[in-house]
């Protein structure tokens, strides 16, 4: 299955704060799509980075991470992940893609 919907906490990563959905969609056959900018470090300016994903939410209230990435600002992240959430195509690629990896594993 697709990485589980989580926000780094405890995971050695940044703590991520403040998520921001820029966009919603629903998706055919129910669930929905969005896209979220997320900002770490946001008390340690010099290590401040926007973090923008790709997040599906099915019908049984599980959430997937689609795609992630990050940048210095939203001019980074935005305009491709609004690009792959607007494609049905290229979302099914990228859970097809997690989930055949999460099987090589």
């Amino acid at each position: 299955m697709p990485e589980q919907l989580n926000d780094n906490a405890g995971n050695g990563g940044p703590e991520v704060r403040d998520s921001q959905p820029v966009f919603t969609r629903p998706m055919p056959g129910g669930g929905s799509v969005r896209v979220e900018l997320l900002v770490s470090d946001r008390g340690d300016v010099t290590r401040e980075r926007l973090r923008g994903r790709v997040v599906m939410d099915f019908h049984s209230k599980t959430s997937v991470v689609v795609e992630e990435l990050e940048g210095d600002d939203a001019d980074d992240v935005v305009p491709e992940l609004l690009r792959i959430a607007r494609d049905n195509a290229a979302i099914a690629r990228r859970v097809m893609r997690q989930r055949a990896s999460l099987r090589a594993d």
